[in-house]
C-alpha cells in the first residue's frame, strides 16, 4: 500500500500534458483549426458555451455548396460535454473529422457542464441553480442552441448528431414540437440512441425500493436542497495524472475498460485517458438523475414524475406527461449495437422502432460497438462518422446544400 502510495505522488507530480490543460476552445485552436466561442442564454436563465468551428484547416467546400458549409450540430451525452467530441487525434476526433469534410461545425453543451454555469440570477453554489432535469436540456438548451446557431448562420435547416443523453433530448424536443420546428433537423443522426429502457439496469433497478421512495420524496420536497452531481475538478486532475504514469497508466485502462463495458473490444485510445479524465465526467443535478431513473421505470420518455397531487399542480394531470416519439417527423438514422451494455439493441428495437412514426427512415446494427465506442471509439471514424458524411453528401446532392 505505502508503495502505491509513493507511486501515485509521483505520477501526480509528473508535468500535464497540453491537452488536459486546454479548454474545448484552445484545445480546437490548439490544433490549428478555426474557432467561435458563442454564448447562448435560455429563456429560463441559463447561459452555455456553444464552441464553433466554422471551417477544417483546408477551407475545403462541399460540391453544390459555393456560398455556405452546411451546419453539423453535436449534442453530447449524460455526464460529458462537447468535449466528447474531441478527445482522440483529429484524424479521429468527429467534430475535425466533420469539420475537414466541409461542415460548419457547432458542438452543444447543457446546463450544469462546466460549459453551462452561468444563470442570470443564480450562482451554481446556489441549490435553486441546480433545478433542472433533461426535459430543461431538451425544452430550453437543446432548442435555443439549435435556433442561435441558425440565426447566426442565416440557414435554415441543419444536420444534427447526437450520442446517448444527447439523442434522448432531440427525441423529447421533436416529440413536442411542431412540423415547423421538426423542418429545423434536416436529418438527425442518433448514435447509441435512448428513449425508454426494458432491461433492468444497476442502479436504476432500486427505484422500487421503499427507502429509496423516501428519498426521493425528501428530494422533490428539496428537504436536502437541489444539490449537483459531480467529482470535484482536483480529484479529476490527480486521477489524470496518475493515469499519465508510464508505470500505472495500464492500471487506468482496465479500470476504464470495466467501468464502461469497453473491456472486450479495446477501441479506447490508452494513450489518451488523461485527456479524457481531465475533461469527464461532467456535473449533472440530482433531479436529472430521477428522472434518468424514471425513464428506466416507465420504460418511456416523460416529463418528471412529481407524484399526483404535485403532477396536477405542475401538468393538470396525475400523471407526468408522455413525451411521444411517434409525433417525430424528422428523418432519423439510428446508430446501435447489441454489444451496446446501456442501450442494448432490444431497446432500440423495441421501443424506438416500434414507436417512432414516419421519422424514422433508418437504422444500422453495428457490431462490436459499447456505448462508448460511438463517441470515442478508434473505429468509430470509418464505421459511424465517415457513413454519417456519406450519408450527408448523398442529402446534398439529391436535394441541394
Amino acid at each position: 500500500m505505502i508503495a502505491l502510495l509513493i507511486l501515485f505522488l509521483a505520477a501526480s507530480s509528473a508535468t500535464k500534458e497540453i491537452e488536459e490543460t486546454l479548454d474545448a476552445a484552445d484545445y480546437i485552436a490548439y490544433y490549428g483549426y478555426p474557432v467561435e466561442r458563442h454564448y447562448v442564454t435560455t429563456d429560463d436563465g441559463y447561459t452555455s458555451e456553444v464552441q464553433r468551428i466554422p471551417s477544417g484547416r483546408d477551407e475545403r467546400l462541399i460540391e453544390g455548396c459555393s456560398k455556405k458549409r452546411p451546419i453539423v450540430f453535436f449534442m453530447h451525452g449524460l455526464f460529458a460535454s462537447s468535449y466528447l467530441y474531441l478527445f482522440n487525434l483529429p484524424s479521429q476526433s468527429p467534430a475535425f473529422v466533420f469539420a475537414d469534410a466541409g461542415f460548419d461545425v457547432w458542438l452543444g453543451n447543457v446546463r450544469g457542464t462546466e460549459y453551462g454555469m452561468n444563470h442570470t440570477k443564480f450562482d451554481a453554489k446556489d441549490p435553486s441553480f441546480w433545478n433542472f432535469t433533461l426535459y430543461d436540456y431538451s425544452h430550453y438548451d437543446l432548442r435555443q442552441q439549435i435556433e442561435y446557431a441558425l440565426e447566426e448562420t442565416g440557414q435554415e435547416s441543419l444536420f444534427y448528431v447526437g450520442h446517448s443523453q444527447g439523442t434522448t433530448v432531440m427525441f423529447a424536443r421533436l416529440a413536442e414540437a411542431d412540423a415547423t420546428w421538426q423542418n429545423k433537423i434536416r436529418l438527425f443522426f442518433a448514435l447509441g440512441p435512448t428513449a425508454g429502457f426494458l432491461k433492468p439496469l444497476m442502479p436504476f433497478t432500486l427505484l422500487e425500493k421503499g427507502l429509496l421512495q423516501k428519498l426521493i420524496q425528501y428530494v422533490l420536497d428539496g428537504r436536502f436542497g437541489i444539490q449537483p452531481v459531480q467529482i470535484p475538478k482536483t480529484l479529476l486532475s490527480h486521477l489524470a495524472d496518475f493515469c499519465s504514469s508510464p508505470f500505472l497508466s495500464h492500471l487506468c485502462s482496465a479500470g476504464f475498460h470495466i467501468a464502461s463495458g469497453l473491456e472486450k473490444l479495446g477501441q479506447v485510445n490508452a494513450s489518451r485517458l488523461p485527456i479524457i479524465l481531465s475533461h469527464f465526467p461532467s456535473a449533472t443535478s440530482t433531479l436529472n438523475m430521477l428522472h434518468w431513473m424514471q425513464i428506466f421505470k416507465y420504460h418511456e420518455l416523460r416529463r418528471l414524475d412529481l407524484g399526483a397531487e404535485r403532477n396536477m399542480i405542475a401538468y393538470g394531470q396525475e400523471e407526468a406527461p408522455k413525451l411521444d416519439i411517434g409525433n417525430i417527423v424528422a428523418q432519423t438514422i439510428l446508430y446501435f449495437s447489441k454489444d451496446d451494455r446501456i442501450t442494448d439493441e432490444v431497446d432500440v428495437r423495441e421501443i424506438i422502432m416500434k414507436q417512432m412514426g414516419p421519422g424514422l427512415i433508418e437504422n444500422y446494427d453495428l457490431d462490436h460497438f459499447t456505448h462508448s465506442d460511438f463517441a470515442i471509439g478508434l473505429r468509430a471514424t470509418d464505421e459511424v462518422y465517415k457513413p454519417i458524411i456519406y450519408r450527408i453528401y448523398k442529402e446534398i446532392q439529391k436535394n441541394g446544400c
